[in-house]
């Protein structure tokens, strides 16, 4: 264990500049600086991204009954480059002998090699053995490490910190530069109190921190991100992320709504004429929610999750008369001219006798249009307005916005939100999305927002058969196909993509369309994507929810909004190139109406042991919750959902899925924070936790 020296405490504090340790200077200091490492606290917060147990040597002659990665030292007897015959690949080969045999050591595409290890160079290696095609023991693409002779005595008997590289500065060189960091510890202050730390259940940060750097043991709790020394700082990651989030909404919090909402009778017989059928439980409890937020004296901030079908349009609805029948106006933007359609459509139906006054903006509305709308928005002529980014724009103008709603968020960025909130003063803020996301990524993601979820279909929605088929089954599935339609069924048929790719080698949609007019000559066919003209997009829509279109042939422009109830079928084309949540928002659109739906996977028949894994599970499931989990298992919180480009945090240490509980005891710690020491003593504690929350991020 280490210990800390009195001689290096005086002299180095945490914010030292790097440049002043020893063996730094102002040339390697300033490749630590360019590297993110400036200070003295960075290198402390600059963690080991693996370890080397050198208690336990594992020798040559024991690996063939070894399945995990080892570490091994000896010495190079040869060493050598060769170009594979068959893919052309540049291979470094090396053997390593340590006295009790030898192995093979393998790199591709590493030529430079050959002027770092040569023959009788020794080395620390550390890989996963294996036996090649031609039983020879060989380890590929190896971490190594050249030893000194001062190296072949250093750690022995202990675990030794693996960083990082950082430029051209030795592995050995960067242990010792973190090892004179780590004297200051005593001197960073713990920026989470001790009633705090109490309260999350953790341990303090010099513990943690040294422990990181120094474990005492590479036991299963901490190889496998669960050792207390994770647990802080996976808690002060989260934490810190929670308390931003928090303090943003209390600072919003602190200013009062002007206006009042009321419920009563009145409104409630409202609501009630305008239904066209009961409301399930699910539904009346999220209404529950958004009436307590609406009739608040602060300003609702509610995210409502519904799956494919589950009747959040008719929430979205009844929160819209509220908001109206005291006297304000709705704005609903949609993220694409088709679902504002769809909207405007359904909504429009829904208020047919109601005398409420609707309208629609879109990029496709015509000027004499434009004008006549702005003017009637901005006078109250109009009650709830529907459409796309063109309700953004400075012209667009409410006399009193009262109810601002966001249809899929993750589609729309920070700043585009901020712009159809700025049009009110404090309105109240309702988003939506279709899209299933496990509770602890909407908590990441929208941990800002309260959560509202839609866990329950209405009644009589038929569950949609879904199937996996290879290419090789196709024609059985086109000749279904027609039967469906033969029956007075439509279908889907979606591919991925628009134009050929080679490198994807996928049936473009335009070759696609050709293919499915020849073999279904006798039936009505259209083609459907993003790149048409709003124009074209909604004639061919209107002409398909006419029953005027047998086969809508399209790539995902359908995967969201679009409600065809005699839809029935949709095939999907190389489905092993989709993700399981978007499968899932495609299979949506099917299931609609009274008739059995089906949902037929069309997968390559070259498609990965992964895919087809992926495909058989989608097969087996039909709750989008449960879809969404997986999908973020197997894709990661930032991949998942299209959330990578919307902003969804990444963490060192925590992992959104694995750690969900402990985001939940970060938000829950944070509003109690806020609530009880109030927001000042909340921000000073957000300041102080931000430069360890950045440290902790690293590059990402």
């Amino acid at each position: 264990m280490f210990i800390v020296s009195a001689r290096l405490e005086s002299r180095i504090r945490p914010d030292t500049s790097v440049e002043f340790l020893k063996g730094v200077g102002p040339g390697r200091g300033g490749v630590l600086h360019e590297n993110g490492l400036s200070t003295v606290e960075d290198l402390l917060y600059f963690f080991p991204f693996r370890y080397e147990d050198r208690r336990h040597p594992v020798r040559i002659s024991e690996l063939r009954h070894i399945d995990a990665p080892v570490t091994i030292r000896g010495r190079v007897v040869s060493a050598g480059k060769k170009i594979s015959p068959i893919k052309r690949l540049q291979i470094f080969e090396a053997i390593l002998d340590d006295g009790s045999g030898t192995i093979m050591l393998v790199w591709f595409n590493q030529p430079y090699l050959a002027d770092k290890i040569r023959r009788n160079v020794r080395l620390a290696i550390y890989g996963q053995p294996r036996v090649s095609n031609r039983g020879r023991l060989q380890i590929e693409s190896a971490d190594f490490e050249i030893l000194s002779a001062d190296d072949e005595s250093e750690g022995e008997g202990t675990i030794v910190p693996v960083y990082s590289k950082v430029a051209n500065i030795a592995p050995k060189a960067m242990r010792s530069i973190v090892e004179q960091a780590i004297d200051a510890l005593p001197l960073m202050p713990d920026p989470l109190p001790e009633k705090l730390r109490e309260r999350l259940g953790i341990v303090g940060l010099h513990s943690a921190v040294l422990k990181l750097h120094h474990p005492p043991e590479l036991d299963e709790s901490f190889l496998t991100g669960r050792s207390p020394a994770h647990r802080r700082m996976i808690l002060q990651e989260f934490f810190s992320f929670q308390l931003a989030l928090r303090l943003r909404r209390a600072s919003e919090e602190q200013q009062k709504k002007e206006r009042t909402i009321t419920i009563d009778d009145r409104i409630r017989d409202r609501v009630r004429s305008v239904l066209p059928f009961s409301l399930t439980g699910a539904q009346k409890r999220v209404l529950k929610e958004i009436a307590a937020d609406m009739q608040s004296a602060r300003p609702m901030y509610r995210l409502l999750q519904g799956d494919v079908g589950s009747g959040k349009t008719i929430v979205a609805l009844i929160a819209s008369i509220i908001a109206i029948e005291n006297g304000h106006q709705v704005a609903l933007l949609a993220p694409t001219e088709i679902l504002a359609e769809q909207h405007f459509q359904r909504l429009g139906q829904l208020l047919d006798q109601s005398g409420l006054r609707i309208a629609k903006l879109t990029g496709s509305s015509t000027a004499a249009d434009r004008r006549t709308l702005l003017a009637a928005l901005r006078e109250g002529y109009l009650d709830l307005i529907v459409g796309t980014h063109a309700l953004l724009e400075d012209a667009v103008q409410f006399k009193s916005l009262g109810l601002a709603i966001v249809d899929e968020q993750h589609r729309f960025g920070v700043e585009q939100r901020k712009r159809l909130f700025a049009k009110a003063k404090l309105p109240d803020i309702l988003v939506m999305t279709a899209t299933p996301i496990p509770r602890s990524l909407a908590l990441a993601i929208y941990g800002d927002l309260e959560l509202s979820v839609i866990d329950e279909l209405p009644p009589g929605r038929l569950p949609v058969k879904t199937v996996v088929r290879g290419t090789g089954q196709a024609a059985k599935v086109f000749a279904f196909i027609e039967e469906q339609v033969a029956d007075g069924a439509q279908t889907y048929i979606v591919y991925p993509i628009i134009e050929e790719s080679e490198k994807l080698d996928l049936k473009p949609l335009t070759l696609g369309f050709e293919m499915i007019r020849e073999r279904f000559p006798k039936l009505r066919s259209a083609m459907l994507h993003g790149r048409m003209s709003s124009r074209e997009k909604e004639e061919t829509m209107a002409a398909f929810q006419k029953g005027e279109i047998d086969l809508l042939v399209s790539t995902t422009v359908i995967e969201v909004g679009v409600d065809v109830p005699n839809a029935s079928m949709m095939l999907i084309m190389d489905a092993d190139r989709f993700g399981l949540s978007q499968l899932h928002q495609l299979r949506g659109r099917v299931g609609r109406g009274p008739r059995k739906s089906y949902c037929v996977l069309l997968r390559n028949e070259r498609a990965s042991e992964e895919a087809k894994n992926r495909l058989r599970l989608f097969e087996s499931t039909r709750d989008g919750f449960e879809v969404a989990e997986r999908d973020l298992e197997l894709r990661g919180a930032g991949d998942a959902l299209g959330t990578r480009q919307s902003g969804a945090p990444r963490f060192r240490f925590g992992n959104i899925l694995r750690d969900h509980k402990l985001m939940e005891l970060a938000r829950d710690t944070a509003i109690e924070i806020i609530e009880s020491e109030g927001y000042e003593v909340a921000r000073e504690l957000a300041l102080e936790l931000i430069p360890q929350a950045a440290a902790t991020a690293g590059k990402d």
